[in-house]
C-alpha cells in the first residue's frame, strides 16, 4: 500500500530546518548546538549530521529554503516576461519574503552574528542574496538578448535593483516603525522603483 504525504526523509529534514531557525533566531548561532536542535526536531544528532553534515549548512539549507518558497531562483523564473511584468512580480515576492517574520529575524541574526562570526553572514549570503541576484541577472540578460532592455552589466544591474527595491519596506520593518515614514505604500514603492529602472536601462525612452 502505498504511503501518502511527504517522505519521512523529507519531513525530518523540515524538521530540523525549523528547528534550528527557530533556535538560531531565538538565542543566536553561536549559542544554539546541533544537540539542541536535534532535541527540537524530535531526531538524533546524526540525522543532523547525514541530512546536512554541519550546523553551517543547516543555515544555508534553511535561507536557501525560503528563497525556493517564494519562487526567487533562476529554474522558477519565467524569462519570457517583460520587464513591466516580471520585475514588479519578482520585487514584491522578494519584498514580501523578506517581510515575513521568519525571513526577518533570519536576516537580523546574520547582521548582528556576521561581525563575530563572518560564516553566518557568508552563508547567509551565499544562500540568499547572491542566488536571487544570480536570478535576476539571469532574467536582464534574456530581456537585453530580446532588445526590451539595454544592461551591460547585468549582476551590478541586478544588485541595484535587489538593493533600491528593499530600501524602504526592509527599513521600515527592521526599526519596528508601525506606520511607513512616508506617505507612499509598498505596493506604490515597487511600482515607482521599477519604472525608474526600466526607464534607466531602457533602449527606448519609457
Amino acid at each position: 500500500m502505498a504511503t501518502l504525504g511527504r517522505p519521512k526523509s523529507d519531513q525530518k529534514r523540515q524538521q530540523i530546518l525549523d528547528a534550528a531557525t527557530d533556535l538560531f533566531t531565538a538565542q543566536g548561532y553561536a549559542n544554539t548546538s546541533l544537540d539542541q536542535v536535534a532535541s527540537a526536531a524530535g531526531v538524533s544528532k546524526q540525522t543532523i549530521y547525514s541530512h546536512f553534515s554541519s550546523k553551517d549548512n543547516v543555515l544555508r539549507e534553511g535561507v536557501k529554503r525560503h528563497c525556493m518558497q517564494a519562487q526567487l531562483t533562476v529554474d522558477q523564473s519565467d524569462l519570457s516576461l517583460s520587464p513591466t511584468v516580471f520585475l514588479p512580480m519578482f520585487a514584491a515576492r522578494f519584498i514580501g519574503t523578506l517581510l515575513e517574520d521568519t525571513a526577518l529575524r533570519m536576516y537580523r541574526l546574520c547582521l548582528t552574528e556576521g561581525e563575530r562570526h563572518p560564516e553566518v553572514g557568508l552563508s547567509f549570503f551565499e544562500s540568499g542574496p547572491k542566488l536571487i541576484v544570480q536570478a535576476l541577472a539571469q532574467y536582464l540578460t534574456a530581456a537585453t538578448a530580446r532588445h526590451e532592455l539595454q544592461v551591460s552589466h547585468p549582476e551590478l544591474a541586478a544588485a541595484q535593483f535587489l538593493f533600491m527595491i528593499r530600501g524602504l519596506p526592509i527599513e521600515t520593518a527592521l526599526l519596528c516603525l508601525q506606520d511607513q515614514p512616508y506617505e507612499i505604500s509598498n505596493e506604490e514603492y515597487i511600482e515607482e522603483t521599477c519604472a525608474m529602472f526600466i526607464r534607466a536601462y531602457s533602449e527606448t525612452p519609457y
